[in-house]
């Protein structure tokens, strides 16, 4: 790829990319993302719907929140099992609302390690008001223009402090 070719106007992300050079050698060029620059926004608009149609499936009992989260992070059941150390059959069921309820704590703590996320959000879903629209806290955990959303761990295992907060 010549120079010329190479140069994306994004500065939000940038990256090094090689490139032949005028003078017909080969080097190390810095430019923008062209993934990021071109198709970021269908990524993020395709994720907030995901998001959407996995919180009403999640809110009318339909999946569990395990469910909704391995759905989310692209995971299979047998992915989830060998990163959480649950057998695949105790994941099948517990994708299930009806068997949610037969996880125990440890279960839980697992999945929320694989999700990275609290335990406790496995057990709620934290919405925040972003220009009269109710977003969830997994699509603007990334904005830190308006809104800070901060989770941490308290000297409980199951408890989560969760600081809202509006940027001035």
């Amino acid at each position: 790829m010549k120079e010329k070719e190479g140069f994306v106007d994004y500065p939000e992300q940038q990256m090094i990319i090689y490139v032949e050079k005028e003078d017909g050698k080969y080097g190390p060029m810095q430019t923008g993302s062209y993934l990021s620059a071109n198709y970021m926004d269908d990524y993020v608009y395709k994720r907030r719907n995901l998001e959407l149609e996995l919180r009403a499936q999640l809110t009318g009992g339909l999946i569990s929140p395990v469910k909704y989260y391995m759905v989310f992070e692209d995971l299979s059941f047998s992915e989830l099992a060998a990163r959480a150390g649950i057998s695949k059959s105790k994941v099948k069921k517990h994708l299930d609302p009806k068997h949610f309820g037969d996880a125990t704590v440890d279960d839980l703590l697992k999945y929320a390690a694989v999700f990275n996320i609290p335990a406790a959000n496995l057990l709620q879903i934290v919405l925040v008001n972003s220009h009269g629209n109710l977003e969830s806290n997994i699509i603007l955990e990334n904005k830190g223009d308006k809104i800070s959303i901060e989770q941490t761990p308290s000297g409980n295992p199951y408890a989560v402090l969760t600081k809202i907060e509006e940027k001035r």
